[in-house]
């Protein structure tokens, strides 16, 4: 994985280029690399919210899970925003 990682090339119209940082898509790395890396954030992210998310599965990029609410609507809304935001700042993505 390493000599991969390091040596991404690819082709961008008549030029060719190394990616220096994650994997380049199209390569048959990436999937499964990709799916590996967020399953990483997954499992503590599920730890943290197992009271609100009692089930959560997930298929390459696809998700299915269930929200429990909270008895307070507005505390509900919060809890469920820092969720999102819990979910997207991992790794800079958010």
């Amino acid at each position: 994985m390493k000599i991969v990682f390091r040596n991404n090339l690819f082709k961008f119209g008549d030029t060719y280029w190394r990616q220096k940082s994650g994997t380049a898509m199209g390569t048959p790395p990436a999937p499964p690399y990709a799916t590996i890396f967020y399953a990483i954030h997954e499992n503590e992210m599920l730890k943290k919210w197992s009271e609100q998310v009692p089930f959560y599965k997930r298929f390459i990029d696809d998700v299915f899970g269930i929200w429990l609410t909270h008895n307070d609507p507005s505390q509900d809304e919060i809890l469920w925003k820092e969720f999102c935001d819990d979910m997207d700042k991992w790794h800079g993505t958010g």
